[in-house]
């Protein structure tokens, strides 16, 4: 990296000492990619800074102390990211279409799904459309409750989104359901190294075949979930019958995204809306947020990833 764009992402940067240390070490390991970087943290509001270090305090807590090893991974996810998207441009289609391919090539591969999941972690705050996603969530989604509610999270991960409902004042019980009993002791793991506040019950669950909840929540999560499903109208619909009179669900879904494991194509914002809408949801309010702050349009245009954060109620 030149010492310009060093300059330049420090000046970026200043102020946010955890995400600047996360920098550090990408660049260390992958010199070439400052260039990305200061075009991924440019455009971002104050806000949207605000929610990317949040997201890098926790990774930070998450990587305890081997951010060397997590920054290698990172590169290595996204070179394969690279190879995905060379296929899907050739190909104007996902490679694979099938959960029997993706657990075969990439879920039930320990080695693989170790350095995998480390690089998405580092992407929640060093790709703009993850970070800016994260602050619809912190902002829009999690600051507008004015009165206590119940929280469930489909696919939880790391637990960073768990784990920022935790620390709100007014989330009362916790859930977080997986299809996968070892992604839930990863997800334990996680929280217990994040010091989640207040206890989270996690279940295992196959929301595309799970009969109607026996509970419903005020707030449903389901975030990068639905592109790794055959059948995803099917999961959100089972969904709606876990959320409450008045409760709100958000979903975020990426268009144009491939990935090893992505299965479900969406191409724009109306196949996300129409998707959403078949499970008797109303779209109460949806952002875009493509790669580098693409414009929607061009993104859509060019088949360039964007994130798709909608807030739907019950129709």
């Amino acid at each position: 990296m030149t010492d310009e764009r060093a300059a330049i992402l420090r000046t970026l940067l200043a102020g946010m000492p955890q995400t600047l240390a996360v920098v550090d070490r990408v660049i260390e390991v992958w010199p070439e990619h400052a260039r990305y970087l200061i075009a991924s943290f440019k455009p971002r509001s104050q806000n949207i800074l605000a929610a990317t270090e949040e997201a890098a305090t926790a990774a930070r807590a998450l990587m305890a102390g081997g951010d060397a090893q997590f920054a290698a991974d990172y590169r290595w996810t996204c070179e394969r990211l690279r190879e995905e998207e060379i296929y899907f441009h050739r190909n104007e289609r996902y490679r694979l279409s099938t959960f029997a391919e993706a657990n075969s090539e990439v879920y039930s591969n320990i080695q693989y799904m170790g350095r995998y999941v480390n690089g998405l972690l580092l992407s929640q705050l060093l790709w703009y459309n993850h970070a800016a996603t994260l602050e619809m969530f912190l902002n829009r989604v999690l600051g507008t409750f004015s009165q206590p509610f119940d929280y469930l999270e489909v696919g939880p991960g790391h637990g960073l989104m768990v784990f920022f409902a935790a620390r709100s004042a007014l989330s009362r019980a916790l859930e977080a359901w997986d299809v996968s009993a070892v992604s839930l002791r990863e997800t334990r793991a996680a929280l217990t190294r994040l010091a989640v506040p207040k206890p989270v019950t996690l279940s295992l669950a196959d929301i595309s075949s799970a009969p109607t909840s026996a509970k419903t929540f005020d707030l449903v999560v389901i975030s990068e979930v639905l592109e790794h499903l055959e059948a995803p109208g099917e999961a959100l619909c089972f969904l709606r019958g876990a959320l409450s009179d008045h409760g709100r669900m958000f979903i975020n879904v990426p268009l144009n995204s491939p990935s090893p494991d992505h299965i479900y194509l969406l191409s724009n914002p109306d196949e996300v809306i129409s998707l959403v809408e078949g499970a008797n949801l109303r779209v109460e309010s949806i952002e875009l947020f493509a790669t580098q702050a693409t414009e929607i349009p061009r993104a859509v245009a060019n088949k360039v990833s964007i994130s798709a954060g909608i807030i739907a109620v019950a129709a």
